[in-house]
This record gives C-alpha cells, sequence and structure tokens, in this order.
C-alpha cells in the first residue's frame, strides 16, 4: 500500500513539475523585468524598455528537461559575462553569474 501512495505522489509531483516549467518567454519577460528593476542609470532604462526584450532573447540559450529548464543569457559583448538560471514552479532561480 505504501508503494501505491509513493508512486502516485511521485507521479502528481513530475505532472506538477511539468506543468509549471516556464517557457522561454517568461524567462526573457523575467530577466528584463529584473534588469530594469536593478538599474539605477534613467538612460539604461529607456534603453532596456525599449530593446531589452530583443536583446535578452538574442543572447538567451534554453535548456528544456521538462521537469525544469536551464537558461544561460551571455552578456560577454556588453561587459556583463554569463548568466545561468535554473526555471522551475514558475519560478526562476539565478545559479552563477560569470
Amino acid at each position: 500500500m505504501k508503494r501505491t501512495i509513493y508512486f502516485i505522489g511521485l507521479v502528481v509531483l513530475v505532472f506538477f513539475l511539468t506543468e509549471t516549467n516556464p517557457t522561454r518567454s517568461e524567462y526573457v519577460t523575467w530577466l528584463n523585468d529584473k534588469t530594469l528593476n536593478e538599474s539605477s542609470n534613467f538612460l539604461e532604462k529607456g534603453v532596456i524598455s525599449l530593446v531589452g526584450q530583443t536583446i535578452f532573447d538574442a543572447s538567451t540559450t534554453h535548456s528544456d528537461y521538462y521537469l525544469f529548464s536551464v537558461y544561460t543569457t551571455d552578456f560577454s559583448d556588453f561587459g556583463k559575462g554569463k548568466v545561468k538560471s535554473i526555471g522551475i514552479f514558475n519560478q526562476f532561480i539565478t545559479i552563477s553569474k560569470k
């Protein structure tokens, strides 16, 4: 009986993880909003609000593992390095900044 309950719980967890795996467009929107909030310069905020999503989308790679996704955004051309984030449960967690 315990095995059946654990198995059902595992199936529910896997289903929940796959349904809450965020998309690339959600990541780009999140990154754009986060960058806007961290920016203190009025000019930076203007540029980011105009072309930020396009730049972030072009410089982001996405690896989908069905239960979660890994996003790597390369800002090397702008002197900022790379940012790697995990998308899980409709949330994004930054795991490394280089």
